[in-house]
C-alpha cells in the first residue's frame, strides 16, 4: 500500500471536513440522524459531505444546497465501488470518513485503505436490520474492520455491548452517541384542544398513538391482544391509533375486524402529520420485540407523552420507567396491556408522566445536546496535526 498523503491535514480555526457515508437517504431513523446533523452542525466549523453508497433517496431532499451528495450506485457484488469511493475521498480530501451499520463498513474501510489517506475512519452501529442475524463470517470481518477502524461508537449502550458481544470486539472499543430529538418541532402544542378537534378527536377520548412500521418486529399483533383487554376493562371513550404502513397491515385489520374492535383500533396508514399526531394524542405504545436507539420513543418524549414500551434495547436508556413511563416484558401481554390501562386510569400519574418525558427529552436527548456530543466527538477525533487518533487495543 502507498504512503499516506497529506489530504487530511488541518490547519487551526479550518473546519472540520466530515465526510458521511450511508447507504442512501431513503425515510427512516438512521437516515434523519445524518439529515439533522447535515442540517444542524455549523458550516463555518464543518464542512459535510454525503456519499450514497446505493441510491439518493427520498430524504435527500432535506440536506443543505451547500452539501454535495454523491451517488455511487453501488450494484450487487460492486467488485470496482471501493475504487469509485477511494478516489472520491482523495479528491474531496475529508479529515474524517464516517460510515454507518454493517452495509456500509466493508466498503469503506478497503476504500479508505486504497485512498491511503490520513483521514480519521468512523464507524457506527445503529441497530441490526435483520434482527440478531450474525453469521460467523460477519463475525470475523467485523473483528478484522475494527481493527482497521479509527473510532467505533453505536447510539446507546445497548447496541453497542450487543454487537461487541456477537461480534468479539471488546466492549471499550465503542463510545455512545445519543440521537437527538427536535424540541422544537416536536413539542405539545398550546392549541391542543383545536388539534384535536381538526383530527377528528373526541373532547372526552383518550387517544393511545403508536407510529412504526406494520412489521412483525414491532409487536403490532401482541399490541391488538394488549388492546382487546384494556377496551374489555374501562368504561372510558378510548381510541388505538397505529401510524405506519407495511407487510401485516391485511392481516392485522382482517384480525381487528374478527375482533369486532374496527372502530377502537385504527390504521390510518403513514402520515406527514407525525408532529401534530403526537401533540394531540395521550399516551404512546411502542411494542416492539426488538429496538436499537428508537427515534419514534424520543419524539413522542419530546412531545409530552408518557411512554409505554417494551424493555428492549435502548428503551430502557430512553424511558425513565415509573417516572417519564412504563416498562414491560417483552412477549408479556399481560404486562403490556396492564400499562396501558394503568395510565388509563390515572389522568394525573400519566400527565405527570408525559411532562417528565418532555424534561428527559429536553435535558438529555434533544437535537441541540445531539450536535454538542458529535461536533465534540468530530474536533477529538481531527487533532490541529491532521493525525488520527490513535486505532485502540
Amino acid at each position: 500500500m502507498n504512503a499516506p498523503t497529506d489530504t487530511a491535514r488541518l490547519g487551526e480555526g479550518a473546519p472540520v471536513r466530515v465526510m458521511q457515508v450511508v447507504h442512501g437517504l431513503p425515510r427512516g431513523g438512521l437516515e434523519n440522524g445524518v439529515v439533522n446533523l447535515l442540517n444542524g452542525l455549523s458550516p463555518g466549523q464543518f464542512q459535510q459531505s454525503v456519499v450514497c453508497l446505493d441510491q439518493r433517496g427520498e430524504m435527500a431532499d432535506r440536506v443543505p444546497p451547500q452539501v454535495p451528495i454523491h451517488v455511487l450506485d453501488r450494484r450487487r457484488h460492486d467488485v470496482n465501488l471501493p475504487w469509485r469511493l477511494a478516489r472520491l475521498i482523495r479528491r474531496t480530501r475529508p479529515h474524517v470518513v464516517h460510515c454507518r451499520n454493517w452495509n456500509t463498513w466493508p466498503d469503506t474501510v478497503l476504500a479508505h485503505r486504497l485512498a491511503a489517506c490520513r483521514s480519521t475512519l468512523v464507524w457506527s452501529f445503529h441497530g441490526f436490520a435483520d434482527g440478531h442475524w450474525f453469521p460467523k463470517r460477519r463475525r470475523l470481518a467485523s473483528r478484522g474492520l475494527s481493527l482497521a477502524t479509527h473510532h467505533l461508537f453505536a447510539v446507546c449502550r445497548d447496541s453497542a455491548e450487543r454487537f461487541a458481544a456477537l461480534a468479539g470486539i471488546p466492549p471499550e472499543r465503542f463510545e455512545v452517541l445519543y440521537n437527538g430529538v427536535d424540541c422544537r418541532r416536536f413539542a405539545p402544542s398550546e392549541q391542543r384542544d383545536g388539534l384535536r378537534a381538526a383530527l377528528g378527536f373526541g373532547t372526552d377520548e383518550l387517544v393511545i398513538l403508536t407510529v412504526a412500521s406494520l412489521t412483525p418486529v414491532k409487536g403490532h399483533a401482541r399490541l391488538l391482544a394488549a388492546a382487546a383487554q384494556v377496551l374489555a376493562g374501562t368504561r372510558r371513550r378510548v381510541r388505538f391509533l397505529w401510524l405506519g404502513d407495511g407487510a401485516e397491515r391485511a392481516a392485522l385489520e382482517a384480525r381487528i375486524c374478527t375482533l369486532g374492535l374496527t372502530a377502537r383500533v385504527q390504521l390510518p396508514g403513514g402520515s406527514d402529520k407525525v408532529p401534530q399526531y403526537l401533540a394531540a394524542a395521550d399516551i404512546f405504545v411502542l411494542p416492539s420485540e426488538l429496538e436499537g436507539m428508537s427515534n419514534a420513543i424520543l419524539e413522542a418524549m419530546a412531545s409530552g407523552l408518557p411512554v409505554v414500551a417494551h424493555a428492549v434495547g435502548g428503551n430502557p436508556e430512553l424511558v425513565d420507567h415509573a417516572h417519564s413511563g412504563l416498562l414491560c416484558p417483552a412477549g408479556d401481554t399481560e404486562a403490556l396491556a396492564g400499562a396501558i390501562g394503568r395510565l388509563v386510569r390515572n389522568d394525573a400519574e400519566r400527565r405527570a408522566m408525559g411532562a417528565a418525558a418532555r424534561r428527559r427529552a429536553e435535558q438529555i436527548f434533544s437535537l441541540d445536546a445531539m450536535l454538542v456530543r458529535y461536533a465534540s466527538f468530530y474536533r477529538h477525533a481531527v487533532p490541529l496535526n491532521g493525525q488520527p487518533t490513535a486505532l485502540e487495543p
